[in-house]
């Protein structure tokens, strides 16, 4: 009997151990597939020039490499910077825009990047431990940092990642708690109103013509969910004329005074994570301010709820690689 006993308890251990396996394999099968399904992309046959192409061919065009560049990511983040965060909980990046300086053509231009964007994001666990990228929002990769350096290694990566693997050399984060500042060192931005945001505040109703100051400025440029449509597209639209006439006021300011990038940076400092020494952030904004801007570019793509309820933003694939070619190769004559 206790011989009996004693198989029917091992083949029990037994089963229960060969569920236990089973349940960790159908565990890890989800898990694969979850990461997977996140992976898939909608199919292109169109290639982007890679970060080690010199020359690259495009129907029938030659192009060549532009050689002096500097590359900075713009980066607008949903926290307040002088606040410590632990990794995975550091908000994220809803604003994002590379800069690109052209010292040979003496030119600015500017690649906007929508938050939703899906593309190969890098992930880090909760002891900042790396792990292989999964596609996702680009904006999520700053949310797996710490908040400051990492958390913008991490995003430059990522849209690294969405460029074909194109060199950025800089990067800059501004708190949601700078955009004041900004708004007012440039003594305020004038815009008239398409949407009603009377419910934050009171004077910014639809239709009224306003210079924004203090925190209107912030209200006028992160606020999403309750304002008009309530999408991202719309809020970069918004962005983006905002942005406009803030370089336009910023540049006068700064051709008339020397110093003004010097004050600004002084100002912004709190506010900001940089990979740039104060001293390279001032020359390159004095050394740009007779450069010429061209127009910002916002690639075409499709935007779809994904299966976890987020919305998605998919580039067009043609319009992702003119914008790689038009930002850092030039045709060769």
């Amino acid at each position: 009997m206790k011989k009996q006993e004693q198989k029917n308890k091992t083949v029990f251990h037994a089963v229960a151990a060969l569920l236990a396996v089973l349940a960790v394999v159908l565990v890890l099968y989800g898990g694969g597939r979850w990461l997977e399904k996140r992976a898939e992309k909608p199919e292109t046959r169109t290639q982007l020039p890679q970060a080690d192409q010199e020359t690259v061919e495009v129907d029938g065009v030659t192009y060549r490499k532009k050689s002096r560049l500097t590359t900075i990511l713009v980066m607008g983040v949903d926290h307040d910077t002088q606040d410590s965060y632990e990794y995975r909980k550091a908000g994220q990046a809803d604003f994002l825009r590379l800069v690109v300086l052209d010292d040979a053509d003496k030119t600015v231009q500017q690649l906007q990047i929508d938050r939703d964007t899906i593309t190969p994001v890098t992930v880090l666990g909760l002891l900042g431990d790396r792990y292989e990228p999964v596609t996702q929002q680009i904006c999520l990769g700053y949310a797996f940092g710490d908040g400051r350096q990492t958390s913008c290694e991490v995003t430059v990566e990522a849209v690294e990642n969405l460029l074909g693997g194109q060199t950025i050399d800089q990067y800059l984060a501004m708190g949601l708690d700078g955009i004041s500042t900004l708004n007012d060192l440039a003594g305020g931005v004038t815009v008239t109103l398409e949407d009603d945001f009377s419910a934050i505040d009171p004077a910014m109703t639809k239709g009224a013509t306003l210079t924004l100051q203090g925190e209107q400025a912030e209200t006028y440029v992160r606020s999403r969910r309750s304002i008009g449509v309530g999408t991202n597209e719309a809020r970069m639209a918004r962005q983006e004329s905002y942005i406009r006439q803030l370089s336009v006021q910023l540049d006068e300011k700064l051709q008339k005074d020397q110093n003004f990038a010097v004050d600004a940076y002084d100002a912004l400092q709190p506010y900001l994570t940089t990979s740039m020494a104060k001293g390279q952030l001032v020359n390159e904004a004095w050394a740009a301010k007779d450069y010429t801007r061209l127009d910002t570019i916002k690639p075409d793509g499709t935007y779809q709820v994904g299966e976890d309820g987020f919305m998605e933003f998919y580039p067009d694939a043609d319009a992702l690689q003119q914008a790689v070619l038009q930002l850092f190769y030039e045709k060769v004559e």
